[in-house]
């Protein structure tokens, strides 16, 4: 499998996004022992965010998220298949915050790109 090289904006996403997924499972194992213990509530769980980084996290994945799009929208500025369908993807891109598919879809693609 050939290895190829992430830009800075792809590595940061990368890293953002496996930071969440553990920091998110540290939260997911936690609340099932508290809910075990019977004492889930507001309280216990915005305990259970901050004692897990849960929020920070989110923060950086949207963060890198951003920075992921940003620059992926750049780097195809002069690929063919952009300046053929300039409209369509400006669009997809202005509307990008009001669907979570098309983002996703996005981010998809923006990791693809070497």
């Amino acid at each position: 499998m050939k290895k190829t090289k992430l830009s800075k904006a792809q590595s940061e996403y990368k890293e953002a996004k496996e930071h969440f997924e553990r920091v998110n499972e540290a939260f997911q194992n936690k609340l099932t022992t508290v809910k075990l213990l019977g004492v889930v509530n507001q309280a216990s769980v915005e305990e259970l965010i901050e004692q897990t980084g849960l929020h920070t996290a989110l923060n950086r994945l949207g963060a890198a998220e951003k920075g992921l799009l940003d620059w992926s929208l750049e780097a195809i500025q002069n690929e063919k298949d952009y300046l053929q369908n300039k409209e369509q993807v400006d669009k997809m891109y202005a509307f990008i915050d009001q669907d979570p598919g098309i983002k996703a879809k996005l981010i998809q693609a923006a990791m693809k790109i070497n």
